[in-house]
């Protein structure tokens, strides 16, 4: 367990922070002044607020609005690089917490903002390569890496029970039977509650649970069953739909 600080004095516009974190490593609840973008070359990182939990897998990257309480864990050894802007400099970022797929150009752009050591001018070349970074980043394809938690205590523990149990399986009507409730019912309290399907929160589920399993360096075909697909084929084309890679580029590297 990491206690994490806050890193920057209030009146500083940009700052940034690399780290290299083991397999297994949690940062305790904390918050930020600024808005902070986690980026990871290596590895997978799991960053969960009281809204739900977000996968940030590598090359893709996590925006965390200002003061947006959260705590991380990473799936393998994982490296980070972080850009922390004041927020006077991120009016159009998202007001939520959104995972992004970084391109090669938003990678060059964020390892060069990284090396800025000074206070940015205004209209100067940093200023206009923070502003390309930043409109550069908002057209860039969101990727919905999300498990949101329902506010509703029936249907939160309805879905612990789904992820801690692997009954990923379930349709709606064994979630109707669980709950004692109809099947319509249980469609309304997914919509209204969690803001999604349940055939969409059951397939981000079992991402979530495949992501997780392949960094502890199960093979293809454990995942695929434990995350509730008959054959690795159709588990795998799912997966490269999401990430655009293939699961073996999430799993550790062999010794």
């Amino acid at each position: 367990m990491i206690a994490a600080q806050h890193l920057l004095p209030p009146d500083q516009e940009i700052a940034t922070l690399a780290l290299d974190l083991a397999d297994g490593t949690h940062i305790d609840t904390h918050r930020h002044a600024h808005g902070q973008l986690l980026y990871t070359t290596q590895g997978t990182l799991m960053v969960n607020t009281n809204q739900g939990c977000w996968v940030v897998p590598c090359n893709h990257g996590l925006w965390i609005p200002a003061e947006v309480a959260h705590w991380t864990r990473t799936l393998g050894a994982t490296r980070i690089r972080t850009l922390y802007f004041a927020p006077w400099r991120t009016p159009d970022m998202p007001g939520e917490c959104t995972v992004y797929g970084i391109s090669n150009l938003v990678r060059e752009l964020i390892i060069e903002a990284s090396a800025i050591d000074e206070e940015i001018a205004q209209g100067s070349r940093n200023a206009r390569l923070i502003e390309f970074l930043l409109e550069e980043l908002a057209g860039a394809r969101v990727s919905a890496i999300y498990l949101p938690r329902p506010r509703g205590q029936r249907l939160h523990a309805l879905c612990r029970d789904l992820v801690q149990n692997r009954m990923l399986d379930w349709g709606l009507a064994e979630c109707a039977e669980f709950l004692g409730i109809n099947i319509k019912t249980v469609q309304r309290w997914f919509h209204e509650d969690v803001g999604m399907s349940f055939g969409t929160w059951r397939k981000q589920a079992r991402l979530l649970i495949a992501l997780d399993r392949l960094a502890q360096g199960h093979n293809i075909l454990e995942v695929s069953l434990d995350a509730g697909y008959s054959t690795p084929s159709a588990f795998t084309a799912m997966f490269k739909r999401e990430f655009g890679l293939p699961p073996r580029a999430f799993q550790p590297p062999r010794r």
